[in-house]
């Protein structure tokens, strides 16, 4: 079905709705990226062999939103429009191929009931034009396809099938670039949760140790000494058991807020086992661990000093220096640190 230059013709969407605020047609279109005027290589190559094969100055991929309509692909246009890749939708008449779900078909502006006032005919000097929609194959329609000519034009059968055919080659390259990115997105969030802790969104042991790696690589390279403390947060066994794992669970996030407002910017701190923290602190040696322990020990006191609280936080606490000119493994430094914390309990 196409929608030609019959002067009776309706927007039928009038009456059902706007097709361009459709939800989910535009949450398919943000996931392509390439909203706002963003160019596409492929794209730009298709709309180039659209002017060629057609014979008409302007091919465009258009992605039409609900208040914009942008140019993914995009030959021969010039001025304002080429240079942002995008005009408004008062602009548009890629809009009324979304709008009626079939290909839209001008062969003179200024005869058609729903562009003779359109301003592209005078800005961008639009007189004939032909689209054809970018559908996905989810079944989602981003825009058109469209040529464009400067003087009136009767377009063939063959001229819209070869636009249809070039749209299909168009939506495959931006279907092509969704999964792309959504496999992109996917391998990002697989990384993280292999580096960091679902509960408390601390960097896990793993995360721990290659991030404490780069750290102490810089901190050789620029002299700077470091400290490791191992923290162990106590009871949590007995809340799991008289209270539940969401009260223990709770505690460990409670841990985790008072840990990261201690540290500053540049220091690493990661919950390494279930209920094992680690900090990792730059420019720090061990003739500051009183002072550490001390700002450490205020912050539980203050945060224990709620009166709403009914559970004291404990966090016991053991550290190991670590020196670029003594250099030691990550391994052998929390080693250290977790003997130190094991003193530490004893002497408790």
């Amino acid at each position: 079905m196409s929608l030609l230059d019959h002067p009776h013709d309706h927007p039928m969407w009038l009456a059902i709705g706007d097709p361009l605020l459709d939800e989910r047609r535009l949450a398919a279109l943000e996931a392509t990226g390439l909203l706002g005027g963003t160019p596409s290589p492929v794209l730009d190559r298709i709309a180039r062999l659209a002017t060629r094969l057609l014979q008409v100055p302007v091919s465009l991929a258009s992605l039409v939103s609900g208040t914009h309509q942008s140019f993914a692909g995009l030959a021969g246009l010039t001025g304002w429009a080429g240079e942002t890749r995008q005009t408004p939708l008062s602009h548009s008449f890629c809009q009324h191929v979304v709008r009626h779900a079939a290909p839209f078909v001008v062969e003179d502006a200024s005869r058609h009931p729903l562009v003779a006032d359109n301003p592209a005919r005078f800005e961008l000097h639009v007189s004939a034009y032909a689209g054809v929609p970018l559908r996905l194959s989810t079944g989602e329609l981003l825009g058109a396809f469209c040529a464009i000519d400067a003087e009136p034009r009767t377009w063939s059968d063959d001229d819209i099938a070869l636009l249809e055919e070039l749209a299909s080659m168009a939506t495959a390259e931006i279907e092509l670039r969704v999964t792309a990115t959504a496999l992109h997105q996917a391998r990002r969030q697989c990384l993280y949760q292999m580096r960091h802790d679902a509960l408390t969104g601390l960097r896990n042991r793993h995360g721990f140790l290659e991030a404490a790696r780069d750290l102490l690589t810089e901190a050789r390279r620029d002299k700077v000494p470091c400290l490791l403390v191992e923290l162990e947060l106590a009871h949590l066994r007995e809340v799991n058991v008289r209270h539940g794992f969401l009260a223990g669970d709770a505690l460990l996030v409670e841990a985790t807020t008072l840990l990261e407002a201690a540290i500053r910017p540049g220091d690493l701190v990661a919950r390494t086992g279930s209920a094992e923290f680690a900090l990792l602190v730059r420019h720090a040696t061990e003739a500051d661990i009183p002072f550490l322990d001390a700002r450490l020990a205020a912050a539980i006191d203050v945060h224990n000093a709620s009166p709403t609280r009914d559970m004291p936080l404990v966090l016991h606490r053991g550290y190991a220096g670590w020196t670029w000119d003594a250099p030691r493994s990550v391994s052998a430094l929390l080693q250290a640190a977790d003997t130190a914390l094991h003193h530490a309990l004893k002497a408790a």
